[in-house]
């Protein structure tokens, strides 16, 4: 299961101390429940101080030296901890001291299990434990929470004037919220709940949970809400982001002051237009469009491998039904896509499409892990060029993407024929000293393949600055932070967008704390979430 931590370079650190034997990791988990105490939310930390902090060793590098700020240290530390507690969860029974839950909290403090938990956020430290139904819940230690009240007396004295809200009394919020919609249609869903602050003495977060919570559970009796302020492109982008991240739509109502409606039709419209702005390319057969035609393709009895076997190449049988199965996948996304603009669309349908791109992707993904050794020899070959092998490698990459969606299967012929005078082809574009021997790639075969593999230049200047545009949109949107670094200093083009010097890969690697080889897993990642959704042209400009 993935950590997900906000900060790279703490994910980077987490992911290393997986490795960490059992005496180690409990060691680490007392040292991180401590930190968590002593964090400040204003302040920033040095990382080789969190390092030292948490397994007492120093280390000297550059990438220790970089400052993670408190607010987002204290986050991340608490999901790790949680994280790695429900891995091993302690039973209870074997617990050293006292064990309080959520439930208990709440009646010893006389607050809501909420406000224990944004408790946490201020450095109460809890854990996962295994209590005697078998289930796994969050519990807190007697002493953290002796060591949370001494730290914070001001705040658990406030707790104190804390009260329930009556079914009457959120109902009258309810009430008070349309009755204000009505009378000024003008105001904003957030003026309206600032207005009730001072009428009912309830905080912000008070009236806008009560008002989601009728929301949730009165659909057919949405609140008559006074104008909203437009959303942006940006944080409508947002939101499609995070619900594609997995974020509930409930939470994305309270964050963005929306109904459920209102974010479905924000996914939907977002969803629809990143899927019709995908690349679809693909090669046509009669044998798609026969009756029936999708149970004997994708006939589950005839399955592929789900991944490569050792070092055994693929026969010709196992390419065939791949090659075969990728591009009806395609077909099909296509004939779906058709659909977009003639109907009303849900989120059922473009799931079903995006579901179809990814099972064609993971074919691809088979396909040119299963060619990687080709490319390997191929680019141990021209080393005497001065370039790396790890640079080659990824020129071959870069060729065996592009080979993999322009081959045609129907032909009979063997696809590791054509990727290698597709790579070889490239490396003679591209490395100079190669392009210096123009007999090494002559005939009539390579010429055919130049015809097939080759990407048209943008006609005019105009053309080519909206591709750069579009490129750098489209990085912006697609990859996370991690992959745009990697590909915005490993490419080169004649603007700023991408540094005009780039990069190597081993250079990258010292930026980022990586070895060279996980930079080019990087690469090949981002290069592949790019190639769904760049023109050739955006893709040439980019990679040649």
């Amino acid at each position: 299961m993935k950590i997900q931590v906000s900060n790279p370079y703490l994910r980077e650190f987490f992911g290393q101390l997986e490795f960490a034997s059992k005496e180690q990791e409990q060691k680490t988990l007392q040292s991180a429940e401590k930190l968590i105490g002593l964090i400040e939310p204003t302040k920033e930390y040095p990382l080789d101080f969190v390092v030292f902090r948490l397994t007492g060793t120093r280390f000297r590098s550059e990438t220790f030296s970089h400052t993670i700020p408190g607010r987002q240290l204290a986050d991340d530390l608490r999901v790790w901890l949680n994280h790695q507690t429900s891995r091993s969860a302690v039973p209870i029974g074997h617990a050293t001291e006292k064990i309080l839950t959520v439930s208990d909290l709440s009646r010893l403090f006389s607050v809501s299990s909420r406000t224990v938990r944004r408790w946490q956020k201020r450095g109460l430290v809890g854990q996962i434990f295994l209590f005697p139904n078998g289930r796994k819940r969050l519990g807190f230690p007697e002493s953290a929470v002796e060591q949370f009240r001494a730290a914070h007396l001001k705040l658990l004295e406030d707790a104190k004037q804390f009260r329930l809200l009556a079914g009457a009394e959120k109902k009258g919020i309810v009430d008070a919220f349309e009755e204000l919609a009505r009378q000024e249609p003008s105001l904003s869903r957030n003026q309206i709940i600032g207005r009730l602050m001072w009428q009912t003495g309830r905080a912000r977060e008070t009236i806008r949970y009560v008002l989601a919570d009728y929301e949730q559970n009165h659909l057919d009796k949405p609140l008559r809400i006074g104008r909203k302020q437009r959303l942006t492109a940006r944080e409508a982008n947002q939101i499609f982001r995070l619900y594609r991240q997995g974020t509930r739509v409930c939470e994305l109502m309270k964050r963005f002051s929306r109904t459920r409606p209102a974010i479905h039709h924000i996914v939907i419209q977002c969803w629809t237009k990143e899927l019709q702005n995908k690349k679809i390319g693909y090669i046509p057969s009669l044998e798609f469009e026969l009756p029936n035609a999708g149970d004997r393709i994708l006939d589950k009895s005839e399955a592929p491998p789900a991944e490569p076997v050792g070092k055994k190449p693929l026969t010709r049988e196992q390419e065939q039904q791949i090659f075969r199965r990728y591009n009806y996948l395609k077909y099909v996304a296509d004939q779906l896509r058709k659909e977009l603009p003639l109907r009303k669309n849900g989120i059922k349908f473009l799931r079903k499409m995006e579901d179809t791109f990814q099972a064609a992707e993971c074919l691809k993904q088979l396909l040119i892990e299963s060619n990687m050794p080709l490319a390997a020899g191929i680019a141990g070959k021209h080393l005497s060029t001065g370039v790396s092998l790890s640079e080659l490698i990824g020129e071959g990459v870069v060729s065996l993407m592009r080979a993999v969606e322009k081959f045609d299967y129907t032909r009979g012929y063997r696809f590791s024929t054509y990727a290698g005078l597709v790579i070889a082809k490239d490396f003679a574009r591209k490395i100079p000293a190669e392009t210096a021997r123009p007999d090494r790639f002559a005939g009539s075969d390579v010429e055919n393949i130049a015809d097939d593999v080759r990407s048209e230049l943008l006609a005019d200047a105009g053309a080519m600055e909206k591709a750069r545009q579009d490129l750098r949109q489209v990085i912006e949107t697609n990859l996370d932070e991690r992959e745009r670094y990697v590909v915005l200093n490993h490419f080169a083009l004649d603007t700023g967008v991408i540094k005009k010097k780039p990069k190597t890969l081993k250079q990258i690697g010292d930026d980022m704390g990586l070895s060279k080889e996980r930079v080019r897993q990087i690469e090949l990642q981002a290069l592949q979430k790019l190639r769904h959704n760049l023109s050739p042209e955006q893709f040439e400009l980019l990679t040649g």
